[in-house]
């Protein structure tokens, strides 16, 4: 058989920076103390830096000894021995919850459907305040972990383990000079016994492209607020294709993005503790097209209430389509949001709902139309007649666009002719064509067919 060390570095399409493999058989047993010792050497630092790749499993085989069941020499590091992995340098800290201190010695309890303020720093390895930090902390937090096992090839390689995979929530906070506030409402969907959480952080300044994580493991979740939030509305759930720009029964290319808006006075439940309490998407009706979105949700910045999804579909056929999603707040009240959009095979360029705006107009309007081809450079052509078939004015322009050119992007004209003359109040025709040129060996154009516009004076 083909180990999965093979199977990555054989990979036509991908594979791994480095491995560190096997080179004959090995014992499951050995693998176990060899794996733990290389996972605690390649977190360990080197004063501020991470250890290189070599060092890292030079230790772990000093340090394993005899009890790897001779396992060592048949493992070899195949990369780069002088890479580091990307441990991020600086330390995110907590400092407080709902205004009280936090630490080991101050023991914070979570219930369902209370409000939770959770203010922190950014630090370097001594716990100083990293006061020109400016960026973005992420934060997640956790429920109880779980007992689960290993999926085994047969009763006794069955493993059991601990880990927590629920997640409450998972947002975005500004980070200030160093300091970060985040604000929450527990989900009613917990685990209600009584039992260790866990916050985890990672921040990242891009101005100066670095970064910091942490964790916090002095918190209890369970039990429900006696001050729990009333609640019996539903989220806002709106349902696009690609852009904010589509609309309904607009048309997409084979492999759209599902882009969904959310929002709700006290945030989205995408925990997955409970059945049937699941962000989720079907596709035509199908439920056997049903996509889980938990994952994808992504809270906006410094805003608990609000949300985004954006999930990858892939290899529609071409034709008339639905999505209906589906979306429950914290306290577990429901709404859906339902689009139809329509697949055009990317062999071609295809136009819809081309228009000019405004319609009439003086001395500005802009064009604007849908497209399947997202994400691409546009050449776009417009071709302006008078009602005899004169061409009077050619416009040409490079756009790149998530399949929406709109107002925001659209292509203005002054309503001038080719030679800088102002146009004769009255009707006109005109045409947008499109070609895209980086679609690997083929030149993919379209067209769209005669509309109108009227130029007043």
């Amino acid at each position: 058989f083909t180990t999965a060390g093979e199977e990555v570095f054989l990979h036509p399409r991908g594979g791994a920076i480095a491995l560190f493999t096997t080179t004959r058989a090995v014992y499951v047993g050995g693998n176990r103390a060899l794996t733990r010792s290389a996972l605690d050497f390649l977190y360990q630092h080197d004063g501020d830096e991470p250890l290189t790749l070599g060092e890292a499993m030079r230790r772990c085989k000093n340090a394993v000894g005899n009890s790897d069941q001779g396992n060592s020499p048949k493992f070899a590091l195949i990369g780069d021995p002088s890479l580091k992995v990307a441990i991020p340098k600086y330390r995110v800290a907590t400092l407080s919850i709902n205004g009280q201190p936090a630490g080991e010695n101050h023991l914070d309890t979570l219930r369902a459907l209370q409000k939770v303020t959770i203010e922190g720093m950014i630090t370097d390895a001594e716990g100083r305040l990293l006061s020109g930090f400016n960026g973005i902390v992420y934060p997640t937090i956790y429920d109880k972990a779980q007992t689960t096992s290993t999926i085994g090839q047969g009763d006794n390689m069955v493993y059991p383990y601990r880990i927590q995979k629920n997640v409450l929530f998972r947002g975005r906070a500004s980070a200030v000079n160093g300091r970060f506030r985040f604000t929450f409402v527990v989900p009613r969907d917990i685990n209600y016994q009584f039992g260790p959480g866990k916050v985890s952080y990672y921040a990242a300044d891009e101005s100066t492209l670095e970064d910091a994580a942490g964790s916090y493991e002095h918190i209890i979740i369970g039990g429900s607020s006696p001050d729990a939030l009333a609640d019996d509305e539903g989220p806002r759930v709106d349902v696009f294709l690609n852009t904010e720009d589509f609309v309904f029964g607009s048309i997409t290319n084979p492999n759209p993005t599902l882009l969904v808006k959310l929002e709700d006075d006290n945030g989205i439940n995408v925990v997955g503790n409970s059945i049937g309490h699941d962000l989720e998407g079907v596709l035509n009706d199908n439920t056997q097209n049903t996509y889980l979105l938990n994952d994808f949700y992504e809270a906006e910045l410094d805003d608990y209430t609000r949300g985004t999804v954006r999930y990858p579909l892939s290899k529609l056929p071409e034709g008339r389509h639905s999505i209906r999603v589906k979306a429950w707040d914290v306290a577990n009240n429901s709404s859906e949001g339902y689009t139809e959009f329509v697949v055009a095979a990317s062999e071609e360029v295809a136009l819809e709902r081309v228009l000019n705006y405004p319609n009439p107009f003086t001395d500005w309007t802009c064009f604007q139309f849908d497209h399947n081809l997202p994400n691409q450079e546009l050449e776009v052509l417009i071709q302006v007649f008078a009602v005899s078939g004169r061409l009077v004015k050619t416009i040409e322009a490079s756009v790149f666009s998530d399949g929406a050119i709109r107002r925001d992007d659209c292509i203005g004209w002054d309503g001038r002719d080719d030679y800088g003359g102002r146009l004769a109040r009255g009707v006109y025709l005109y045409k947008v064509k499109v070609r895209a040129s980086n679609t690997g060996n083929m030149l993919l154009s379209g067209q769209s067919a005669f509309e109108k516009l009227v130029i007043l004076k």
